[in-house]
């Protein structure tokens, strides 16, 4: 399985954090009201540093054991056991809509 991010704004800050930008699910009429009140119709979303580093690996050129031994790599003792808080991690961004899964047969779908 290959994760690749869906098109959602984010940016990656020099400290090498990345933060996303999540558009809000309004109605109408809390459009309506945001729009008179000039609430912001988006979520800054900032990302720690091993979500930052998992988000900039999910492109598409990974799969999920590869994404996993480089955070391992990267983070060892901080993110033991890799495979379990990686997977958790990757099912966390696909059930907020961030990351959709490709099977290896589809790859060349993210290409």
């Amino acid at each position: 399985m290959y994760p690749i991010r869906m098109e959602v704004d984010w940016e990656k800050l020099d400290s090498e954090k990345v933060v996303i930008f999540i558009n809000k699910d309004l109605s109408k009429f809390e459009e309506r009201v945001a729009d008179f009140l000039g609430a912001p119709k988006t979520v800054r979303r900032p990302l720690d540093e091993m979500n930052s580093k998992l988000w900039l690996l999910m492109d598409g050129k990974m799969n999920v054991d590869q994404i996993v031994a480089e955070m391992d790599r990267s983070f060892s003792e901080k993110i033991a056991p890799a495979t379990e808080r990686v997977s958790r991690s990757i099912a966390d961004f696909v059930n907020m809509g961030l990351v959709r899964l490709i099977r290896d047969d589809c790859q060349t779908e993210s290409e």
